[in-house]
């Protein structure tokens, strides 16, 4: 991974503290061309150094603020999961159209945004 594409509005959004932006940036570390995303919490917890708790009540305040869109989940419930993964639409701009459905049932993201996404800039796939 060399770049993600981020919401620049966050960056100043008074309502928005720092470890809820860096939440934001990890969630868009995942995202497809279409701005889908569906990284595990746990996953988004490790890359950025904080607990599955606090990336949980930070994707409630991103959602609180319209900087993420729920969507519909797709595939099948991990045995050990409660429910299907989450998959997430992060609007550039406010009003940004969500995706179609055919789109979000066949979006996925390149394996080449999977690359280098670690906290010190490793791999996850190490």
């Amino acid at each position: 991974m060399k770049f993600s594409i981020m919401p620049s509005r966050a960056v100043s959004d008074p309502r928005l503290q720092p470890n809820v932006v860096r939440t934001l940036s990890a969630l868009c570390c995942f995202t497809s061309a279409n701005q889908i995303c569906y990284p595990n919490q746990s996953t988004l917890g490790d890359l950025i150094g904080v607990s599955r708790a606090l990336v949980t009540r930070n994707i409630g305040i991103l959602r609180d603020n319209g900087y993420i869109i729920d969507l519909e989940p797709i595939g099948k419930k991990h045995p050990w999961g409660y429910k299907r993964g989450n998959r997430y639409f992060i609007p550039t701009n406010v009003g940004d159209p969500i995706p179609p459905l055919e789109v979000q049932r066949t979006d996925v993201v390149s394996s080449l945004r999977l690359g280098n996404v670690t906290q010190n800039g490793g791999s996850l796939r190490e």
